[in-house]
């Protein structure tokens, strides 16, 4: 995904998470654990690097 500029877009509603995956042994599937991004202060914009 692009800006009309060609920059990269921000997809901030899919993507604003942190996440890892835990190992449940050999025999079962791993597990993704997700945690959203929550900022009290600062609010996450589309940055303009010109």
């Amino acid at each position: 995904y692009q800006t009309p500029e060609g920059e990269a877009l921000r997809q901030d509603d899919k993507f604003a998470y942190v996440s890892c995956w835990e190992f449940k042994g050999s025999d079962a599937a791993p597990e993704l654990h997700k945690e959203e991004l929550v900022y009290e202060s600062v609010s996450m914009v589309q940055r303009n690097y010109k």
